[in-house]
């Protein structure tokens, strides 16, 4: 698809120069040969413009940041990570970045400067809580567990990974890329929508993960007793019931617009609805081929989230 996506050149040039400019990676090219730029195109087709360069820059920000967390500084101070946190939160609170900043806090001032104005109030307060929520949970996991090489336990697993996985980022990413800003973020039906999508994000990662990442799901199953691959097998049911969980959500937000008229879901949340759908199945598809994991020999595995019935719509 994206091979011939008239988008496709202009976003390639905006995530290659952002990762040059701010000394992002020692290898742009090479980074994005991951398909980072592929996957957003598939994730959110009709986007274009400054709303899918920033959408994306976002995404290419936060995978990047992950890795310096998860990777390339497990083996540094401690005091590090945390020094690195607490600046990354000061910009996302207005400091400006400075000549000696790491590449990720002045990459990072650059988005806010450019989206924060681009965007509603409304939706960028609570952008900026969720970030701060993920710096937060990412440090803590930094910490606790990456550089003490600790696995989690399946409580703490389950306390941690919703929030460090990043998910309801996308979420935003996805109101950003395609001007779905929903009214009903906070309501109980597109909660339940928005756990759903971030467990089967989370999930998919996980088993797509090197094996010698010791924060998944089933490395906590197997610290519980599971052998390895028990806790795998009972992670690949667990994705498949959230992807079911998802299409029944969908179908639901659906309905209530149909049978209720105008008014009772507003137009903007289904479309969101139907937007998180796209962009969970984009997503589970480039983890199952993207050369960032199928040097693990994992990504094989993984369920096809596209096998729910769709035809609903």
């Amino acid at each position: 698809m994206t091979a011939t996506d008239a988008r496709h050149p202009g976003l390639y040039d905006a995530a290659l120069g952002f990762l040059t400019v701010h000394d992002l990676h020692p290898d742009p090219i090479g980074y994005l040969e991951h398909g980072y730029v592929e996957l957003f195109l598939a994730a959110w087709r009709g986007s274009a413009g400054e709303p899918l360069e920033l959408a994306s820059l976002w995404g290419l920000w936060l995978w990047r940041l992950d890795d310096v967390l998860d990777r390339e500084l497990r083996d540094a101070d401690p005091q590090v990570g945390s020094v690195l946190a607490t600046r990354l939160l000061d910009i996302l609170d207005g400091a400006p970045a400075e000549l000696g900043d790491h590449p990720t806090v002045r990459a990072l001032a650059e988005l806010v400067r450019r989206t924060r104005p681009a965007m509603p109030r409304g939706w960028w307060d609570r952008y900026a809580s969720e970030l701060d929520a993920w710096l937060r949970a990412a440090s803590d996991k930094l910490a606790a567990f990456v550089q003490a090489g600790r696995t989690p336990s399946l409580r703490q697993y389950l306390t941690l990974r919703p929030i460090d996985g990043g998910m309801l980022l996308a979420a935003m990413w996805t109101e950003l890329a395609l001007d779905c800003v929903t009214p009903d973020w906070g309501t109980l039906l597109v909660h339940r929508l928005l756990d759903a999508f971030s467990a089967c994000g989370t999930l998919t990662n996980d088993l797509a993960a090197d094996p010698a990442d010791t924060f998944t799901a089933q490395a906590s199953l197997a610290a519980a007793g599971l052998s390895l691959t028990e806790a795998r097998e009972r992670v690949r049911e667990q994705l498949s019931a959230e992807a079911s969980r998802v299409w029944l959500l969908l179908t639901a937000i659906r309905e209530d617009a149909r049978l209720a008229g105008p008014g009772a879901v507003a137009p903007v949340t289904l479309d969101f609805a139907l937007a998180l759908d796209r962009f969970q199945r984009a997503l589970t598809d480039w983890t199952r081929t993207s050369s960032r994991y199928r040097p693990h020999g994992w990504a094989g595995s993984l369920p096809v989230a596209a096998s729910v019935d769709r035809t609903v719509w």
